[in-house]
């Protein structure tokens, strides 16, 4: 049987949402439907998602729509490619509109091969409170967030949760790179990476996403899959990874 990737990268990507806002102090997660909402309650509307992987019933859309927005924080609904325009036909009838935002949806399969990282950066797996107060410093500057947001999204409760793990790349011992793994099944799902601008064009993203896929690979995942940012697809592409949708957002008003 053809393994359903597209499936994989959506049932991750929801699943690691649903993850933060688990975590998150004031998160929450709700279905309505089909549809699979889940808010971290930080202002950035990646956080704060309604995931539509199928033709939506436009009631379970319009449920979903105010409950995100209620929550009084930017939010998306989110589709793949093959029911966006599904989601165009019914966004403004329940309050949404259509952004220039597409993300790539990518994999990497099988990850049995991957090169080890470059040993001459030390990533390091996160292994507490201090360390996740190193990724969240590199996350807050190479996202460019309040510091306090991006420790929002890497709590201390989440060290526990074997769902998880959390890289920080150190350069001379100072924090340069982060990165996420979050696991669903044998799918090694890949989030936060990021690099510190005055250590970016060395090598540091391909290096602690690698990092992250072999830890994925063995606790015994054989997919990697991301969602790519435009800075980070040429450096996954050269990777390995290829596309497998475009995710389009529609923006809904709080």
């Amino acid at each position: 049987m053809t393994r359903n990737v597209l499936a994989d990268l959506n049932e991750n990507w929801a699943g690691w949402l649903h993850f933060t806002a688990e975590h998150a102090a004031g998160g929450a997660s709700r279905t309505f439907g089909a549809i699979r909402c889940s808010s971290v309650g930080v202002p950035m509307p990646l956080f704060n998602q309604a995931f539509v992987f199928a033709k939506p019933v436009p009631e379970d859309l319009a449920s979903a729509t105010r409950w995100l927005s209620a929550r009084n924080v930017p939010f998306w609904v989110t589709a793949p490619a093959s029911v966006a325009s599904a989601v165009a036909d019914v966004a403004e009838s329940v309050g949404l509109d259509p952004t220039a935002t597409t993300q790539p949806g990518m994999a990497l399969a099988p990850i049995s091969d991957l090169p080890e990282a470059d040993r001459d950066v030390e990533m390091l797996p996160v292994a507490d409170a201090a360390q996740l107060t190193d990724f969240a410093v590199v996350a807050a500057e190479a996202f460019g967030a309040p510091l306090e947001a991006a420790g929002t999204l890497a709590p201390a409760s989440s060290l526990a949760d074997d769902r998880c793990s959390w890289f920080v790349g150190y350069v001379d011992d100072d924090p340069a790179a982060c990165g996420q793994l979050l696991r669903t099944d044998d799918v090694a799902g890949v989030y936060s990476i990021g690099v510190r601008e005055r250590f970016r064009r060395q090598g540091l993203g391909a290096a602690i996403t690698t990092t992250a896929l072999v830890t994925g690979r063995e606790l015994g995942c054989t997919i990697g899959v991301l969602q790519a940012s435009p800075m980070g697809a040429p450096v996954y592409q050269r990777m390995g990874f290829e596309t497998v949708t475009q995710y389009h957002s529609f923006a809904g008003s709080c």
